[in-house]
């Protein structure tokens, strides 16, 4: 998509290098915009961020189109982030006691911790905001994308868990931390799913019940000390919420852990 992008700005300069600056700008922008379309805002915001140093070494057009082009992209930008700023992501699932569900997750984390005598994990709205964004996006892939995409990856060409690339989702979101440390991360994700066929008013207990298997699933990593029990008794986290949403009979869970903030 975004090489794509990029060729559309190339074939729209160099087809109408004649006309005035105006009409290739409002060329180029209409096919950004068509581009666009079904595209969530942080998707839009990344392609407009992209393509900011591409335009700029474009020489085939003159210094104005290029300006008049990136003086748009950037105030693109800066309306998305308005929007972001402001947004609060919900689960798609309603039928469920929202405040039972969350209280039992964090009180599975705080178990553990206790037991290691470590201080207890606190709620972090605004992790509960990046975590439900992350599980939102999750129920929209298809199959193939869970595939290449499921967990971490923001795309199919990332590594497995590129901590720069959640980093700057995080970012995007309005969620920015202080210098690491001596290499030790700031953050965490944790991603998991279940299978939940409930139809009834009210799928509290059922969902709690799902919520238990992720835990035991983590905890199963404990004598390996593997990534998701790690971030479950880290030293180093406090703050923690979760994302959840549902696609047919699959739900998937976002866990973000991370310092102060």
């Amino acid at each position: 998509m975004k090489k794509l992008l990029f060729w559309i700005i190339i074939i729209s300069l160099i087809s109408i290098t004649h006309a005035d600056y105006k009409t290739i700008v409002t060329t180029v922008l209409n096919d950004i915009q068509t581009t666009n379309n079904n595209k969530t805002d942080l998707q839009k915001r990344q392609n407009f961020q992209n393509y900011i140093p591409k335009i700029q070494k474009l020489t085939v057009v003159d210094q104005r189109v290029r300006d008049a082009l990136i003086t748009y992209l950037n105030a693109k930008i800066a309306e998305i982030d308005k929007t972001l700023k402001t947004t609060t992501y919900e689960s798609n699932i309603t039928n469920i006691d929202k405040a039972l569900v969350e209280k039992t997750w964090l009180e599975l984390h705080n178990l553990e911790r206790k037991s290691l005598g470590l201080s207890e994990y606190t709620i972090s709205p605004e992790l509960n905001n990046t975590a439900q964004n992350r599980a939102n996006h999750l129920i929209t892939l298809t199959q193939k994308e869970l595939e290449t995409q499921r967990t971490h990856r923001r795309s199919p060409s990332d590594p497995y868990y590129s901590y720069e690339k959640i980093k700057e989702r995080f970012s995007n979101l309005w969620v920015t931390f202080p210098k690491e440390k001596n290499g030790i991360a700031n953050f965490s994700e944790s991603n998991t799913y279940q299978y939940l066929n409930c139809k009834k008013t009210d799928c509290t207990n059922e969902v709690i019940t799902a919520i238990k298997k992720w835990y035991n699933f983590f905890m199963s990593e404990k004598s390996y000390k593997w990534p998701h029990y790690n971030a479950i008794i880290s030293p180093h986290f406090s703050k923690m919420w979760y994302g959840i949403a549902k696609v047919g009979t699959r739900i998937f869970i976002v866990t973000h852990y991370s310092v102060d903030f």
